[in-house]
């Protein structure tokens, strides 16, 4: 999902009548100054944390502002730069409209995050965000805000701008859209100081391409691994798949983390986590979510194992995942085994088997090329961090992965996979275990050989070759072919 600079998310909350902080776009120097005070910042897609990276700059004279101007013009992939008015801020709040895929108490729809303090340091006060559910069809009113929201000053007044969010969120059919901070100025009246926002490409409509730069140039600026996960998409449409690398690079000093996070939540957290920080570099976006099978998580998994520039991955969900993190833990396992770099690693399973994914992590962590360190749901990303300079590494290992000989079984085509049976290792001829363990009975014994069931389906969880490998001796393996050249 791509992401919009902050000059461009403006115009969409702009068009929904939410009020901004004044403020005028430059992709060059102008002949005739903006007047002091102002913020000048840097207009790059995809980058966060600007401010500790030195893309965010008062300027109080006019020579501050011409260097700042020609500095952060220079800048590599600034679209150009935002000169923001001044303005006193007597207090600040924090807001974001996400996708959500639902859960037990709520349908698939939007939510509201809403916290009382915005600002920096957001990601330390994880505890103060307010969640509110909203259908994407019918949005709630001002009022119905308004009673959802904490007992603060003009409250009417800031429910009727997080419902002209909310609209604009739906509207332009974003996938994110955060205002941090809204401010609350000394008249009492509330504008959003910094804001941005992101979007899915098949999303925008004919009509509002020219908002989005949504052209067949726009496209063209694919990396070769996002190419990659838009293969991988194709082959295997369930679920989210999202990856996008980040056109910077690490500044040095940083710890170059490749994340894998599990739908809106998890990036939520992680960017919560990261946004007040300048030692943690983060080289990619990621969204994998919604249901996909475990062969499209370890499929991109290995993708963003692939960065070279990688020094540990960071796996985090919201915690409250629908996605069984016993398969997501079995293609965490199979992408370290299989990948020719893989990565020292930071995993946070919640949701569905998450003690399942914990117990597995935990059982062949030992016997792994690389250290791996488990968390369960409680634990934020802001601490798991912490132990970011324990676990990261400066020399990517480097290994080699040949499948073992086998008698191809059969194939699936959706999700796309060759199952393998090792005749070998089975040399009693009984039923392997992993049949049993196979959730649809998909997998059957007949005649000596593993087949399929025509009247199930293949989910691709991977639970039949983690307990072929854990309990077994290896009977049955999966091969899960890659697009391109894939580390």
């Amino acid at each position: 999902m791509p992401a919009l600079p902050e000059y461009r998310t403006r115009v969409l909350l702009e068009n929904h009548g939410v009020p901004l902080v004044p403020a005028v776009f430059h992709d060059v120097i102008p002949d005739v100054l903006p007047e002091p005070v102002v913020f000048l910042k840097a207009q790059i897609p995809g980058a966060t944390s600007r401010a500790g990276r030195g893309l965010v700059r008062r300027a109080s004279t006019p020579n501050e502002i011409s260097n700042g101007l020609k500095e952060l013009l220079a800048e590599e992939n600034c679209q150009g730069v935002l000169a923001a008015e001044a303005v006193d801020i007597k207090k600040e709040y924090y807001a974001a409209c996400l996708l959500y895929f639902g859960d037990e108490e709520n349908l698939p729809g939007g939510v509201l995050l809403f916290s009382p303090e915005g600002g920096t340091g957001i990601e330390e006060r994880t505890g103060s965000l307010l969640k509110i559910h909203f259908s994407l069809l019918n949005p709630p009113s001002a009022l119905a805000i308004a009673s959802e929201l904490p007992d603060i000053p003009r409250v009417n007044e800031l429910a009727d701008f997080l419902r002209r969010m909310i609209n604009t969120f739906i509207g332009y059919k974003l996938t994110v859209l955060e205002t941090n901070p809204i401010a609350v100025l000394s008249d009492g009246s509330h504008v959003a100081v910094d804001c941005r926002a992101e979007f899915e490409k098949h999303g925008v409509s004919r009509k509002n391409a020219h908002l989005f730069k949504v052209s067949a140039n726009a496209l063209d600026d694919s990396t070769p691994l996002e190419i990659m996960v838009d293969a991988i998409n194709t082959a295997d449409p369930a679920g989210t798949g999202f990856f996008r690398a980040s056109r910077q690079k690490a500044p040095e000093g940083t710890v170059a983390v490749a994340t894998n996070l599990c739908g809106g939540g998890g990036k939520m957290l992680w960017e919560m986590t990261t946004g007040g920080r300048d030692d943690i570099f983060s080289l990619n976006e990621s969204d994998t979510s919604g249901g996909l099978s475990g062969f499209k998580s370890y499929r991109i998994l290995r993708v963003i194992m692939s960065q070279p520039e990688a020094q540990v991955l960071i796996l985090t969900g919201s915690g409250m995942a629908f996605q069984n993190q016993f398969h997501l833990a079995s293609a965490v396992w199979k992408a370290l085994r299989e990948s020719a770099t893989p990565l020292p690693c930071l995993l946070r399973f919640g949701g569905t088997d998450q003690e399942k994914a914990m117990e597995l992590m935990n059982t062949v962590a030992e016997n792994l090329p690389v250290k791996v360190k488990t968390f369960s749901p409680e634990i934020f990303p802001n601490a798991m961090v912490e132990h970011l300079s324990e676990i990261a590494t400066d020399q990517r290992i480097k290994q080699e992965f040949t499948p073992e000989a086998g008698e191809l079984a059969f194939e699936v085509e959706t999700p796309p996979a060759r199952f393998v049976y090792h005749p070998e290792k089975n040399p009693d001829g009984n039923e392997p275990l992993c049949i049993k363990e196979c959730p649809t009975g998909f997998l059957q014994w007949s005649n000596g050989r593993i087949t399929p069931n025509p009247e199930a389906k293949c989910i691709g969880c991977l639970v039949c070759e983690t307990v072929s490998l854990i309990q077994g001796n290896g009977e049955l393996t999966i091969e899960l072919d890659l697009p391109g050249e894939v580390l």
